[in-house]
């Protein structure tokens, strides 16, 4: 079905937007509040949220994986590493004639000239659920849709991934939203808030859209004569630092008489892998020197010390921190991309 956005002007909520929350109708699948004194504004409730488009049909979503095994040849031979990232995309809009049948609807319940106002929201809680974990936040407005971004440590991509191949995987999103408004209490109006919910389930169907599922072998990308490097970055993708604006990364692998440095930078728009290369072939079980930089949005500038590393081909330089009220497993947090 093609849908449309419900184009309606938007008021602060609790200023001039006041539908009176004791009387509705229900007109088009939609609930519609009047003003608590214009006969002739209403407001419809919010679209309940739906997978969005993908560019080349179906549904918005894609899984990636990423691993890698060590290898001799690169001195890292007993390494194993292993992140995912899944991506889902989602929209919060009304089918196509939803308007001109809600108007319709109201003309043929007596309302003479009806017009439509967006129904204001207090605050919004969006959950996304999939195998034993959750993820949640808040927001106080509405939430629109958009695309959610999930980082995956190496269990959860694993696991993940086996069962989209096992076809058992159904993803749900959980979206609760505080309707504000006024009740009638004797002669006056008060503010009152009341709540609309919805559960959209997602199943990842690999065996439809295969080329929505990638597993990259890192190691098997590496050329045998060279010293190469996959530098990984969530920290943009999981919104940690919101000040940051981006991060730069230093690898230094000591050679005779000098150091063969590399840099690699991440923000808001790069990837969040890159992979750096050096030209000289060095066995990784020699020490190499790592430092990270941080630049922020007011242009200050945090360079870290230098760290040792060895035995690693994969690096990953995200600044993890435990997302308040998550246990100390629960890894990774969900971004809502602009």
């Amino acid at each position: 079905m093609r849908c449309t956005a419900l184009v309606l002007l938007v008021l602060p909520a609790l200023l001039s937007a006041k539908p009176n929350l004791g009387e509705y109708l229900d007109i088009e699948g939609v609930r519609v509040y009047r003003d608590h004194k214009q006969a002739s504004l209403w407001y419809p409730a919010p679209a309940p949220p739906t997978a969005a488009v993908h560019p080349q049909g179906g549904p918005d979503y894609a899984l990636d994986l990423h691993r890698y095994m060590g290898r001799s040849g690169t001195g890292d031979r007993a390494l194993f590493w292993a992140r995912g990232v899944l991506n889902l995309g989602f929209a919060r809009a009304h089918p196509t004639g939803t308007v001109a049948g809600i108007k319709a609807g109201l003309r043929k319940a007596g309302v003479g000239a009806p017009r439509l106002r967006s129904m204001p929201v207090a605050s919004a809680r969006v959950r996304l659920l999939f195998a034993d974990q959750t993820r949640s936040w808040e927001q106080g407005a509405h939430w629109s849709g958009g695309r959610l971004v999930l980082p995956l440590d190496e269990v959860l991509a694993q696991v993940l991934w086996n069962a989209v191949q096992a076809e058992q995987t159904v993803i749900s999103v959980e979206v609760e939203e505080r309707l504000a408004g006024v009740r009638a209490d004797g002669k006056a109006w008060k503010q009152a808030e009341t709540a609309a919910s919805w559960t959209l389930p997602v199943e990842l169907d690999a065996k439809t859209y295969p080329q929505r599922f990638r597993k990259t072998d890192l190691g098997g990308e590496m050329g045998r004569g060279y010293t190469e490097m996959d530098v990984f970055c969530f920290d943009f993708l999981e919104g940690l630092e919101p000040e940051l604006y981006a991060k730069l990364v230093e690898v230094a692998i000591p050679t005779a008489g000098r150091a063969l440095v590399q840099q690699a930078r991440f923000d808001a728009r790069s990837a969040y892998r890159m992979r750096l290369r050096f030209p000289l072939a060095k066995d990784l079980d020699v020490p190499y020197r790592v430092r990270v930089t941080r630049i922020y949005t007011d242009g200050r500038r945090q360079a870290g010390a230098w760290e040792h590393k060895s035995g690693e081909a994969m690096l990953d330089v995200t600044s993890y921190r435990e997302p308040q009220g998550e246990s100390p497993e629960d890894r990774g947090s969900v971004q809502q991309a602009e």
